[in-house]
């Protein structure tokens, strides 16, 4: 079987396992069903920039978030920091190291935080214009990973993550701690470079917020009550990426992942990367089925200088609605 062959048939299992999955439209009951919503939030301009679509490249620290198994494909050590401008000014900021252990048998480990915070103004049921007291709503997550080579074709990996989710806790909101995990598996086909993996994100316990709750309503008025519990946002990612085409100074690849997201229908993401040089690359990826920031493009510049590797990345998503989001991304390898 040649190698376009290979490639073809992967993206054919892909698609076909996605659809019978599907089962119709259920995905669309569960909107809103789900805590931790800022955990959907992709992280790094390189990723983005492919619409999202990088559980089969997942090449640079950010795999923590991604796909963990990929961090076997790091040659050294390297670290990553990234700024999302999301919408309605909040800000969201990550932070990833990565790095090969060669005496521990093909295994890679890396540790990642990310934070989200925003400032908003206390309001309540006779003050709707504000009460004049502001508080920070804020987001954390610290986690670790690790991934083992255990063919020359197969790697996997496992993450583990502890969260925490403030709701205005300086004015005597609830918070969340929790953790969830991670799983990834990174196949290399032998052929264009092909890759198909798997990954299941976010999977752990459901969400409960501190503290309890006067009800004012209905004929439990004035009664103290529990925080209702909501599942977290576990999703399940399949991808397959190869190289297209490959000349004397360009190369290109081409990547179709399936993604079922925890609140909603499955959406399928196209994506490719042309670099120049090993140096210059553009990229551009779609989300065939969502209903907004179904489009992001980007550009990556990588520069050798005195033993390190550096890595620019920008990324942006088009929203026809709530405007666009933009993201820059730094990677030092050393």
């Amino acid at each position: 079987m040649n190698g376009k062959r290979t490639i073809a048939v992967a993206a054919a299992l892909l698609l076909l396992a996605g659809g019978a999955s599907a089962g119709g439209d259920l995905g669309a009951v569960r909107v809103a069903t789900n805590a931790g919503s800022f955990l959907k939030i992709g992280v790094g301009a390189k990723a983005v920039g492919l619409g999202e679509a990088f559980t089969a490249i997942a090449d640079d620290p950010t795999a923590l978030f991604w796909n963990p198994a990929g961090i076997t494909n790091l040659a050294r050590r390297e670290a990553h920091v990234s700024h999302t401008e999301w919408i309605a000014d909040i800000g969201y900021d990550y932070f990833a190291y990565a790095q090969p252990l060669p005496y521990f048998g093909g295994i890679g480990a890396g540790i990642h935080v990310g934070t989200l915070r925003t400032e908003m103004m206390e309001t309540t049921e006779y003050q709707p214009y504000g009460t004049g007291r502001e508080f920070t709503y804020s987001d954390l997550f610290i986690g670790v990973g690790a991934a083992r080579m255990f063919t020359d074709k197969l790697s996997i990996g496992l993450g583990l993550k502890y969260i925490r989710e403030s709701y205005g806790a300086a004015i005597g909101g609830p918070v969340v701690n929790t953790w969830c995990a991670d799983f990834g598996t990174f196949y290399r086909l032998g052929a264009r470079e092909a890759v198909f993996s798997v990954a299941l994100l976010n999977f752990g316990p459901n969400w409960r917020p501190s503290g309890t709750y006067v009800e004012y309503g209905g004929d439990a008025y004035g009664e103290e009550r529990d925080f209702e519990s909501f599942a977290a946002p576990t999703s399940f990612r399949a991808a397959v990426s190869g190289l297209l085409w490959e000349g004397s100074d360009l190369r290109q690849i081409g990547i179709i992942e399936m993604s079922r997201p925890p609140d909603n229908t499955e959406t399928y993401k196209l994506a490719t990367e042309i670099v120049y040089q090993k140096t210059l690359a553009l990229r551009t990826g779609y989300i065939l089925n969502a209903d907004d920031l179904n489009w992001s493009g980007g550009m990556g510049l990588v520069l050798e200088a005195g033993g390190f590797t550096e890595r620019i990345d920008y990324a942006f998503t088009r929203s026809e609605f709530l405007g666009r989001v933009d993201r820059i991304s730094l990677g030092l390898g050393f």
